[in-house]
C-alpha cells in the first residue's frame, strides 16, 4: 500500500477532528435528550387533556425510553458496517414527525404512536451511533471525550425543561411540540452532518489483534452479562425523577415551575458529572469511579426519599444530575476498555437494551404505584437499593 493511500485510509486518534465530532454530539445529545426530558413538564398538562393517570401517562415517555435504548442493538452494528451520519440524520427525521404528529394527537392511543414510537425511533437511530463515532477517535482521553460528549444531555436538560415549563402557560404543550420539532430542524440536522468515525486502516493485523474479534462474541462474554445487570439495576431509579419530579415536587405543593426548576437542577449537576467527573476516569480508573458515582447515585435517593421542601429537592436533584451523569459518561469509555473499539457501536448498543428495559418498567412501575398508594416513597426505596447493588456489582467488572 503506498503512503498516499495509507494517509487516506488512517486518521491518528484524540486530534482535532475527532473533538469536532464530539462538539457535533454534544450539541445533538443536548436537542434530543433535552426534548425528550422535556416530557415531566408536560405530564400534568397530558394528564388533565386525556383523563388519563400519572401511570398512563408515564407509559408514553416509557415507550419512547424503551425504543431509544433498545433499537441501539440495531442501529450500533448498522453503524459499524455503514455512515454513522446516515443514520442520525434519519432519527432527526423520524423525531421531527414524532413531535409533529404528537402536537396534533386527540387520544391518548394516538400519543403512544406518535410519541412513543416516533421519538423512540428518533433517538433510537440515532444516539448510539454517534457515541460510537466518538469512541473511535480516542485512546489516551477517551473517558473525557465520552464526557464532553454526553454533557450535551445534561445542558439540554438544564434549559429545555425549563423553557417548556415558562412556555406552556401561553402556547400549551401542542405548541411546545412543534416548537421542539423546529429546534431538531434548526440544530440538530447541522450538527448530524458533521458526525462520522475515525478511518483507521493502517495496520488491519495489529488492529484484530488489538480489539474484540465479532460483535456476536459479546454474547459469550461473562464480563457482559455481568454489565448488563448493571445497567439495569443503575437505570432503574434513572427515568423515575426525570418522569414524575414536577408532579411529586406539586404534590409538596411547589408550583409547576418549581419542578422544572428541579429538573434543570438535574441538568446542572448532569453537566458537572459528564464534563468533570467522568473525565477523572483517565486518572484514577474508569471502572472503580463508575463503582463510586453508582454508589452516590443510591445515596442521592436517601435524599428524595426525606425531602419535605425544595431545598432538599435541589439538593437531591443536584445530587442525582452529578452521579448519575458521571455514570452515564463512563458507561461508553468502560465498554470500550473492556470489549475494544473495531465493534463499539454493536457493544453500546446491546449493552443500551438493559437502559431500554429499565426505562420501560421504572417510570411507569412509579407512576402504577402512586395511583394506588398516593405516594412516591416505595419506588424511591427501591430505586437506592437497585442502584447500591449495582454499584457492587461494577466493583467486579474486570478486563481479561
Amino acid at each position: 500500500m503506498s503512503d498516499l493511500a495509507l494517509s487516506r485510509d488512517h486518521e491518528e486518534a484524540d486530534t482535532r477532528e475527532g473533538w469536532k465530532v464530539v462538539a457535533a454530539t454534544h450539541v445533538l445529545t443536548a436537542v434530543t435528550f433535552g426534548a425528550a426530558y422535556s416530557f415531566s413538564a408536560t405530564l400534568p398538562g397530558l394528564a388533565a387533556e386525556f383523563s388519563a393517570s400519572r401511570g398512563e401517562i408515564a407509559l408514553v415517555f416509557s415507550i419512547s425510553a424503551f425504543l431509544f435504548y433498545s433499537l441501539g442493538a440495531i442501529a450500533g452494528p448498522l453503524a459499524d458496517r455503514w455512515s454513522p451520519r446516515g443514520l442520525v440524520l434519519l432519527g432527526l427525521a423520524a423525531m421531527i414527525l414524532g413531535y409533529i404528529g404528537a402536537s396534533r394527537a386527540e387520544s391518548l392511543s394516538s400519543l403512544y404512536i406518535w410519541y412513543g414510537f416516533g421519538v423512540g425511533l428518533g433517538i433510537g437511530l440515532s444516539y448510539v451511533p454517534a457515541l460510537g463515532a466518538v469512541q473511535s477517535w480516542f485512546v489516551r482521553k477517551r473517558s473525557q471525550a465520552s464526557g464532553i460528549a454526553t454533557a450535551g444531555i445534561g445542558l439540554g436538560t438544564l434549559i429545555l425543561p425549563f423553557a417548556i415549563g415558562q412556555a406552556l402557560p401561553s402556547i400549551g404543550w401542542r405548541g411546545c411540540f412543534i416548537a421542539l420539532a423546529c429546534l431538531f430542524a434548526g440544530f440538530g440536522l447541522p450538527a448530524a452532518l458533521v458526525i462520522r468515525k475515525r478511518r483507521d486502516h493502517a495496520n488491519p493485523l495489529s488492529n484484530r489483534a488489538s480489539n474484540s474479534a465479532n460483535a456476536p462474541a459479546i454474547w459469550r462474554d461473562s464480563r457482559f452479562y455481568l454489565f448488563y445487570v448493571v445497567l439495569i439495576l443503575s437505570s432503574f431509579c434513572t427515568f423515575i425523577p426525570y418522569v414524575h419530579i414536577v408532579a411529586a415536587a406539586q404534590d409538596m405543593g411547589l408550583s409547576i415551575q418549581d419542578g422544572t426548576t428541579l429538573v434543570g437542577l438535574i441538568g446542572v449537576g448532569n453537566v458537572v458529572g459528564r464534563f468533570f467527573l467522568a473525565g477523572l476516569g483517565d486518572r484514577f480508573g474508569r471502572r472503580r469511579l463508575l463503582a463510586a458515582l453508582t454508589f452516590a447515585v443510591a445515596g442521592s435517593f436517601a435524599l428524595w426519599a426525606s425531602a419535605s421542601g425544595m431545598i432538599q429537592l435541589a439538593l437531591f436533584a443536584l445530587t442525582f444530575g452529578m452521579s448519575y451523569g458521571g455514570c452515564v459518561g463512563l458507561y461508553p469509555a468502560v465498554a470500550a476498555d473492556l470489549f475494544g473499539t473495531r465493534n463499539i457501536g454493536a457493544v453500546i448498543g446491546y449493552l443500551y437494551t438493559a437502559v431500554g428495559i429499565a426505562a420501560l418498567i421504572g417510570p411507569t412501575a412509579a407512576g402504577f404505584i402512586f395511583d394506588h398508594t398516593g405516594s412516591y416513597s416505595g419506588p424511591i426505596i427501591a430505586s437506592g437499593l437497585a442502584a447500591f447493588a449495582a454499584g457492587f456489582m461494577a466493583l467486579r467488572l474486570r478486563h481479561k
